[in-house]
């Protein structure tokens, strides 16, 4: 807010609420809200100033710039810089905190008759500025092709600038952009060779100040200059000014007036320009490849400093290179959104307050930026590295995790990260499913019997005899199988003959029976060869009696036997037998 910001500091509220507290008066506290309301409400009518401090280096009438070529600059510029018509720094690239210090200063400047004049401003210290600074176009993308002024307040709080600063200069007619501009690696417009102090920033993070003759070609959205830059090394941030102060510590305004001003205003227009008090801004660096931001309160004619005693000041602080930018009622300072600096212009509603100005282009310093700056939309910038969402990689997060052959050939590679063929599993789909599951991302589980496994794709049972991942549980549910399928064949079939048990029994009864019987012929034929061995011992061993006295007295003696022989043959042969 423009005239709000005065009472909100804590030093100066703070005072008014001590003194307030000692008064106790109703009164007090009744004149302090009152002046509140209006200091609040009028500043919110931004932006709407008379315009009426102008500070130009050249009459509108003749356009922005002079008209010679870069060989016209090298030819009239110290031998000492041979034919290169700027100068390049390596910018400081830490990643301390804070990304930016600014200091309030207040200082004693000599003038004519040996008097002193006090000076106020700031000075802002911006680390990494290849990561923390951007040119911005006035009021967002587009700005200066639709011919756009903006106040840096406007222009800053998208940018999410913790501190803002105005650029280069603009026609205040047409509100055209004047100058070479980059913003964030984009190409806005060229000067069409127009020379004047430039300052830019590489892609490397070189730092580059001084006069460039470009010749802008697109190509990926980044541009490629014939004298300084490639394709490999382009331009990401790049705005002009006008008067290049300081040229490797050494004040350098005479020649850069010879180089900016046609030959017919050299005592003319730009010689007041240079040579004027105003409020004034600059951009340079340190020899730490720091930038440096320089802002000068003042009003044309009255207040702040010319060019001579800015290029001292910033020498005196160690500044090595550093060009001069907008001034004059342009002259802007924001921090944290709010405005820092006290305006030139005074308001168009009423002329006893100062209200700030509609320029063109602002220097913004941000956190760290990463690129691009939504981590692709997969990841958020912190601190100007891209900490990617899940599943993405890279320092733009624009890489899936699952690349480029991370899935395997089971699997295929998408956003939410590989995306496994039925049958198959893991981060990267080089499982198999596990036994008794299947399906995608084997989820389903198998409904097979008998501890059977399952197709992993399908979800079939596996009875054949296929190659299984474990033999032991494979033979078991092949074993179960075989046994469920012949039990349910016997169970279906009609039970018409004997049992397989009684089967067994009856055999194991003949097989028993037949032992018996062999054993007992085996018994009777060794006792039946005893009896007849025993039979022809007592028949070999007879002898003869007389029987005279038996029975009383034999008259005649009885006759032996004629077949006897015989006999005893037949008995021999019996014995032979057995």
């Amino acid at each position: 807010m423009a005239r709000c910001w005065i009472v909100s500091s804590q030093s100066t509220f703070e005072t008014i609420l001590l003194y307030f507290m000692a008064k106790q008066s109703l009164r007090f506290h009744i004149t302090l809200l009152s002046f509140l309301i209006i200091q609040c409400s009028e500043g919110s009518n931004v932006g709407n100033s008379l315009n009426d401090d102008l500070l130009l280096p050249y009459p509108l009438s003749q356009g922005h710039g002079p008209q010679h070529h870069n060989r016209y600059v090298r030819d009239c510029q110290p031998v000492i810089h041979g034919n290169v018509t700027y100068e390049t720094w390596t910018s400081d690239k830490t990643a301390d905190f804070p990304v930016a210090t600014t200091r309030v200063f207040v200082s004693k400047f000599p003038i004519a008759g040996g008097t002193l004049k006090s000076v106020y401003g700031h000075i802002t210290v911006v680390r990494n500025p290849l990561k923390t600074l951007s040119v911005l176009e006035p009021g967002g993308p587009q700005g200066c092709t639709k011919n756009r002024t903006a106040t840096v307040e406007e222009t800053a709080k998208p940018g999410k600038c913790l501190v803002a600063q105005n650029g280069g200069y603009f026609n205040t007619q047409i509100k055209e952009c004047l100058g070479n501009i980059v913003s964030d690696g984009n190409l806005v417009q060229n000067s069409k060779g127009i020379q004047n102090a430039q300052f830019g920033i590489k892609k490397d993070g070189t730092l580059v100040f001084g006069f460039v003759l470009f010749c802008f070609v697109f190509h990926h959205s980044y541009l490629s200059e014939d004298d300084v830059l490639d394709e490999k090394n382009p331009f990401v941030q790049l705005v002009s000014g006008v008067v290049w102060l300081l040229r490797n510590g050494n004040i350098y305004i005479n020649e850069s007036k010879a180089a900016e001003c046609e030959k017919t205003q050299e005592t003319g227009t730009f010689d007041k320009f240079v040579n004027v008090v105003s409020a004034r801004t600059a951009v340079g660096h340190d020899n730490d490849g720091q930038l440096i931001l320089i802002h000068f309160d003042g009003q044309t004619g009255d207040r702040g400093v010319n060019l001579w005693e800015m290029a001292t000041f910033l020498k005196s602080l160690g500044v090595v290179n550093a060009i001069n930018l907008d001034g004059g009622g342009s002259a802007t300072l924001v921090l944290n959104g709010s405005l820092a600096s006290y305006p030139s212009d005074h308001c168009v509603d009423d002329p006893m307050w100062r209200c700030p100005r509609s320029v063109s282009t602002v220097l913004c310093v941000h956190e760290p930026q990463c690129d691009p700056a939504n981590c692709s939309g997969h990841g958020q910038c912190v601190l100007g590295e891209c900490q990617c969402t899940a599943n993405w990689k890279g320092p733009a997060c624009n890489l899936l995790e699952c690349e480029p052959a991370g899935c395997g050939s089971h699997g295929m590679c998408t956003a939410d990260g590989c995306v496994c063929d039925a049958g198959w599993m893991d981060t990267n789909c080089s499982e198999e499913c596990p036994l008794d599951f299947y399906g995608q991302d084997c989820k389903q589980e198998c409904q097979c019997e008998s501890m059977c496994s399952c197709n992993p794709v399908t979800g079939s049972c596996n009875v054949t005899y296929e190659t299984n991942r474990t033999v032991h549980r494979a033979g078991h549910c092949l074993a179960t199988h075989i046994f469920e399928s012949w039990k349910q064949d016997v169970v279906s079939q009609e039970q018409t003959y004997f049992s397989e048990t009684s089967w067994i029994i009856i055999t194991a009864i003949l097989w028993l029976l037949l032992l018996t019987s062999t054993i007992g012929n085996i018994f009777w034929i060794s006792g039946k060869c005893r009896h007849n061995n025993d039979t022809s011992r007592s028949l070999n061993n007879y002898s003869y009696h007389l029987l005279n006295g038996v029975n009383g007295k034999l008259n005649a003696e009885i006759p032996e036997p004629a077949s006897m022989e015989w006999t005893n043959g037949s008995i021999q042969e019996s014995i032979d037998f057995c």
